[in-house]
């Protein structure tokens, strides 16, 4: 068992019996800052996301249709599609999202990546929580840390994933974890090894590929819905 000092505890608890009313209104303020930035994709809020697609062959389409945020592949290049939060988490937090692959092409050679990513102001670090599907696996959950970019460091193949879920990334004490919903209780997909104390921006990503032939057709599409921000430490707007 670890030994706790006890002097910063009882000086909490001093704090907090002292002032409970400031300490709990500071919390409630805390929590609906955090809640203010989920979001049931309604409407694209443009001052919240921004898409890109830099770094993709194909061009790939970015919607909201039905209160779901939908990325869309070209269905004649693979494409990498990006929607960027455009705000940031400092210390701790707690994000989830629903994800549908449902409507998928049955292609046995196509594979894909969808999922949600948090990587460092400079893409120096990314950690990576993805729904893939490859023509030996099926669909299987993937984890990945790279950095800039795509110099992979950590890798992971979970078990096999269903086309309809929930994804969950914290952050507790510099350590980033990635877990689904299995069963109505929270599964622990893979928990980086590679600690991380920076800011760190969410991406959603939909990333599409060919196992025989680059330029063949892989035309994947995901939907998100029900980003939800449970906690946080320091959320930014930038």
């Amino acid at each position: 068992m670890k030994k706790m000092a006890l002097y910063p505890l009882v000086s909490l608890a001093l704090i907090v019996c002292l002032h409970p009313s400031s300490t709990f209104a500071q919390q409630r303020e805390l929590q609906e800052k955090c809640a203010k930035y989920s979001d049931t994709f309604d409407t694209y809020d443009i001052e919240r996301w921004q898409e890109v697609l830099l770094y993709s062959r194909g061009q790939g389409t970015v919607t909201v249709d039905n209160g779901q945020l939908v990325l869309k592949a070209s269905e004649e290049e693979p494409t990498e599609i990006e929607v960027y939060a455009l705000f940031t988490f400092l210390g701790d937090f707690d994000i989830q999202a629903d994800y549908d692959i449902s409507n998928q092409s049955e292609s046995k050679n196509c594979r894909f990546n969808v999922g949600m990513v948090m990587q460092t102001l400079g893409d120096e670090r990314s950690y990576k929580c993805y729904v893939a599907k490859s023509p030996q696996e099926g669909l299987f959950f993937r984890s990945r840390m790279d950095l800039s970019g795509e110099k992979n460091v950590e890798k992971h193949k979970g078990a096999p994933a269903q086309k309809c879920g929930k994804i969950r990334i914290i952050r507790k004490d510099n350590v980033v974890s990635f877990s689904v919903l299995k069963d109505n209780m929270w599964t622990e997909i893979y928990g980086f090894q590679e600690p991380c104390k920076e800011k760190l921006r969410l991406r959603f990503k939909l990333q599409t590929a060919n196992e025989e032939a680059m330029w063949r057709t892989c035309p994947a599409v995901v939907k998100f819905d029900n980003f939800i921000v449970n906690s946080c430490d320091i959320i930014v707007q930038e």
